[in-house]
């Protein structure tokens, strides 16, 4: 190895000792930097590439899908539309869901058994990170992720549950919440979305499996950020 070259490699391993084991802020930044570099630029093509959509990972930002009671935006705890009390609020096994949540699906001629075999059949969380597959054929079961409808006002795609498949060459799919108490139309949900009309260029990707918790950390950085946007 010539002199130059030496010092070039002796000045990459001083800078990369500098980046990862300084405890100095500009090393800090300087690491958050190239961590942020990687990812967008690495990463996530690679991920792509590989998953066959251009978001192989979704952050959960609603409780659209939850199984268990929560509190909606009115500070209301409700499952499927029905209501219940602090005293009332437990864990929801499957059965229990069905039972709550069931009559929607069998007046859609979605059996309890049918479903109990549709992946993700506990649905998930808020917080939940997604990861999403790209090459496959829409089925009643599957959690897609799709783009809303042009005239929707929904800011951000929707991941919800296929219920029912129209058409042999232009496929109309619908889908619906597992949590919601019906499926969203123009005419009854604040967005003004329609998941009763999704053609298939409008899915971005099939839920193949989910990892607890990791989404997190950036609905709380979005929720601080809107303190100094309100």
């Amino acid at each position: 190895m010539s002199f130059m070259k030496l010092v070039k490699w002796n000045n990459i391993k001083k800078a990369w000792h500098w980046i990862w084991n300084s405890n100095s802020f500009a090393s800090w930044i300087v690491a958050l930097i190239l961590i942020f570099v990687f990812v967008k630029f690495i990463f996530f093509p690679i991920l792509a590439l590989i998953t066959g959509t251009l978001l192989p990972l979704a952050g959960v930002e609603s409780s659209s899908m939850d199984h268990q009671i929560v509190r909606d935006d009115f500070n209301i705890l409700r499952l499927c539309g029905n209501r219940y009390t602090k005293e009332e609020k437990q864990y929801i096994n499957f059965d229990k869901y069905w039972d709550s949540c069931g009559s929607w699906y069998e007046d859609n001629e979605i059996t309890k058994e049918e479903f109990s075999n549709f992946p993700l059949k506990n649905g998930f969380r808020r917080g939940d990170i997604i990861i999403a597959y790209g090459r496959f054929e829409p089925e009643v079961g599957d959690i897609i992720i799709f783009k809303p409808n042009p005239t929707s006002t929904a800011p951000r795609p929707i991941i919800h549950r296929i219920v029912k498949i129209e058409g042999n060459e232009e496929k109309i799919i619908q889908t619906k919440g597992d949590h919601n108490a019906g499926q969203l139309t123009i005419s009854n949900n604040i967005y003004k979305t329609d998941e009763i009309n999704i053609y298939e260029d409008q899915i971005i990707g099939k839920a193949i499996l989910k990892v607890p918790y990791l989404g997190w950390p950036k609905i709380w950085l979005v929720e601080f950020l809107k303190l100094f946007y309100r």
